[in-house]
Formats: structure tokens, C-alpha cells, sequence
């Protein structure tokens, strides 16, 4: 990868972490430890369908498919 491709790579991941809520960030840093929806739910205070919800959000606006991409996208974009 060019370095111009790396650092738009870079930038792209911190502006879709600075998208998610507060919230959003606090299920995502769980969620890359490889917390369940309910473990997460316990730790935060919330249903497991909320988190579910939550997971599903956060998904769409990173635009990832799966817990390994979003992992990634929380890497690069400075949250974990």
C-alpha cells in the first residue's frame, strides 16, 4: 500500500470511530475484547437486545461486516 493510501486508510477509520456515540464506543472497546452481547449488556447496564442493537449501528456506520473488521477499524481509528 502507497503511503497516501495508508494515511487515507488511517484518516477514513478515525472519522468513522468519531461517528459512533459515546455509547457506541464504550460497546465497540468491549466488543473487540471479546465480550458477549450479555456480558456487555452487564457491564454497560443494558438488555442484551440494546447491545445487539448498539452492535448492529456501530456495524453500519464503520461499514463492517463482522467483529474481526470492526476490531481493525477500532485499531486504526485510535479507540483500543
Amino acid at each position: 500500500m502507497l503511503a497516501a493510501d495508508t494515511l487515507a486508510a488511517n484518516n477514513s477509520a478515525e472519522g468513522a470511530v468519531e461517528r459512533l456515540t459515546p455509547r457506541q464506543q464504550q460497546v465497540l472497546v468491549r466488543l473487540t475484547a471479546g465480550a458477549s452481547n450479555k456480558e456487555i449488556g452487564r457491564d454497560l447496564g443494558l438488555s442484551e437486545i440494546t447491545v445487539k442493537l448498539h452492535v448492529r449501528a456501530i456495524f453500519r456506520k464503520i461499514g463492517v461486516r463482522n467483529c474481526a473488521e470492526a476490531t481493525a477499524v477500532a485499531i486504526k481509528g485510535g479507540l483500543i
